[in-house]
């Protein structure tokens, strides 16, 4: 299994905080993404990802609590047993 994570504004829109899925064999971060979203009623990607499908400015992802924009960004492998986070832009003053 996979345990997924969900912080801030995300737990608000999805009303979810934690979900398990099972491993997929090759699966990206990037896949996950789309996985979780086709399981879910709620759109959620758009506070994540630009048009593109690029990583907007603030987004943190982090697998096993490492950023993944110091691993390979959206293509960093997935396996099993890892926790995955997902935290959305922020902003403060």
């Amino acid at each position: 299994m996979i345990k997924v994570e969900f912080y801030s504004l995300l737990r608000l829109l999805l009303k979810l905080d934690k979900l398990d899925l099972p491993a997929q064999e090759n699966e990206k971060v990037g896949q996950l993404l789309q996985r979780i979203q086709r399981q879910l009623p709620t759109p959620f990607l758009h506070k994540l990802l630009d048009d593109n499908g690029e990583l907007i400015p603030g987004t943190i992802i982090l697998i096993n609590r490492r950023n993944i924009l110091h691993l390979d960004k959206l293509e960093t492998p997935v396996q099993e047993g890892d926790v995955i986070a997902f935290f959305p832009p922020g902003a403060g003053g």
